[in-house]
């Protein structure tokens, strides 16, 4: 109801579920009350003491949806095992937003699928890959230790990972050269490419693309309305091939494995 009040509205057309409700899931946030300065490095899954029950978080929503107070029931970066706990419950999942895009392609192996058939519409996020596909940084030294967080990277050379893997950062930039390749081979921007791949996947509704700068904003919105022929969205999955297989089908860029599972619980 507070947040009802607080945006002047009778009912939320959409209420996500952010993350996988797991004692790792939750520690993404752990940090965030405490200080101005978040530790990327730690997960502070020893600060979640109880973690509650998947199935008890969406009884609950449904109940709010019953009561016309929020209207569809969504959920970010659940995996396969969470979105069939979800479902058992009987509650009807309007979409799962991911992390998606032409240098980060897991959700392809399980939970792209699983949504199709479940008929969950998937969300795009960080579709220009934190800056890397819009051709802004052409080597791992010039992207800045905030962004080379992600299981791209080799986390022994950046205090600020936690995710403890090697990463694939020559295969990377091979990769954004090849994207790079086909960009200026076809008379587009990688901004282009970028954004119109993804909304070519089946099961894919939108893409949530970031921006700092107005220019910036203006330049996604018109990127996104560009015609890209089928033979190059073909091209571009197949220049990508390598890289998705080298980092696999956990979902969760910033999290490795923990004792063996994957944090977002793909399968």
């Amino acid at each position: 109801m507070g947040t009802l009040k607080r945006l002047d509205a009778k009912s939320i057309d959409l209420y996500m579920v952010h993350w996988p409700i797991t004692k790792v899931g939750m520690a993404h946030f752990a940090t965030e009350g405490e200080s101005k300065r978040i530790d990327y490095s730690k997960s502070d899954s020893d600060k979640i003491k109880e973690v509650p029950p998947t199935t008890k978080a969406f009884q609950d929503l449904m109940q709010l949806q019953k009561e016309g107070l929020i209207k569809h029931i969504g959920v970010s970066n659940f995996g396969v095992i969470q979105l069939k706990e979800a479902l058992a419950t009987g509650v009807k999942i309007a979409v799962n937003q991911v992390a998606y895009n032409l240098l980060f392609r897991a959700v392809e192996y399980e939970v792209l699928p699983f949504c199709k058939k479940h008929n969950i519409q998937v969300l795009c996020y960080s579709p220009l890959m934190q800056g890397l596909l819009t051709g802004r940084y052409k080597s791992t030294e010039d992207v800045p230790p905030y962004r080379a967080r992600t299981r791209h990277y080799d986390s022994r050379k950046n205090k600020l990972s936690r995710h403890g893997e090697n990463g694939s950062e020559e295969l990377l930039f091979k990769t954004v050269g090849k994207i790079s390749a086909i960009a200026a081979k076809h008379g587009h921007t990688m901004v282009e490419l970028a954004l119109s791949w993804p909304l070519k996947q089946p099961g894919v509704s939108c893409v949530i693309a970031g921006a700092t700068k107005e220019s910036q904003v203006d330049s996604n919105a018109a990127a996104s309305v560009v015609k890209i022929s089928e033979d190059v969205i073909k091209e571009l999955t197949e220049s990508t091939e390598d890289l998705k297989e080298a980092l696999g089908s956990n979902i969760d860029m910033y999290q490795g494995l923990v004792n063996g599972v994957q944090t977002s619980r793909c399968c």
